[in-house]
């Protein structure tokens, strides 16, 4: 699975995107794995409760995952992760 981050989150990932093989089977658990490899990742990611921050965009297959299961979502290996940080601007 090929998750891609953009923005702001790049260099804590070290690029574009990162290959996970043998994902886990929820958004949740990628999340988990992720910001266990990626130092700096867990803060940008989630609040102090470990809810996902209020302007950061998670995408599965083009649905943001707050219209879906939140952290529990479902996906495939097959599946499109994109994790867009805040944005703000004028």
């Amino acid at each position: 699975m090929i998750i891609r981050f953009y923005a702001t989150l790049r260099p804590l990932v070290g690029g574009r995107s990162v290959e996970l093989s043998d994902p886990p089977e929820t958004i949740g658990g990628i999340l988990e794995r992720l910001s266990c490899e990626h130092e700096g990742l867990r803060d940008q990611l989630f609040d102090e409760d470990g809810a996902v921050r209020r302007f950061v965009a998670i995408m599965v297959d083009g649905r943001d995952i707050r219209h879906i299961d939140g952290l529990q979502s479902r996906v495939s290996p097959e599946s499109e992760l994109d994790i867009f940080p805040p944005v703000a601007g004028g």
